[in-house]
């Protein structure tokens, strides 16, 4: 009856044992591949503000040439969406709003391009005051040498007074 047990309990902590040690199985093959549906285009102004609603062109560039894919407008948050053409991963998007115009190439094979950091508004007028006033420095830096140099010249010259002469 001992014997009994103890095999029963060896056979319960095998089977324990091999449902946790083992990884998940499972009785069908998996395959991942990655698979670009639309490509994303965002415009915006210089402030960060979207250009809501602007016309967008879009051209795609093979080997035959340039030629004009698709036309359309951003939504109010200044995105837009389309589906590439197969074969064709150079395009070339102009975004035109109440006379502000910007291009820009990409090429879907060279992967996407990260936003550029741009400074707050308040900090590039901050950094314009900035330019401004270093401008100002020099100036009046300028000003005081020429200054001082006419003043070193005439007490000199009240000093030496026929120094001039010779």
């Amino acid at each position: 009856m001992k014997a009994k047990r103890i095999i029963s309990l060896l056979a319960l902590v095998l089977i324990l044992c091999t449902a946790l040690c083992l990884s998940p199985a499972s009785a069908h093959r998996v395959y991942v591949r990655e698979q670009v549906n639309e490509v994303q285009i965002k415009a915006w102004y210089g402030g960060g503000a979207p250009m809501a609603y602007a016309d967008v062109t879009i051209y795609a560039n093979s080997t035959n040439g340039e030629e004009l894919y698709l036309e359309g407008a951003t939504d109010e948050n200044g995105i837009f969406h389309f589906t590439p053409r197969i074969g064709i991963s150079k395009y070339r998007v102009v975004v035109e709003a109440t006379g502000h115009r910007a291009e820009e190439m990409f090429d879907l094979m060279g992967g996407g391009s990260q936003e550029t950091a741009e400074l707050p508004l308040f900090a590039r007028m901050l950094a314009g005051f900035g330019y401004l006033a270093g401008l100002a420095g020099i100036g009046m830096l300028l000003a005081a040498r020429k200054l001082n140099k006419r003043h070193t010249t005439q007490a000199e010259n009240k000093v030496n007074p026929g120094s001039r002469l010779r």
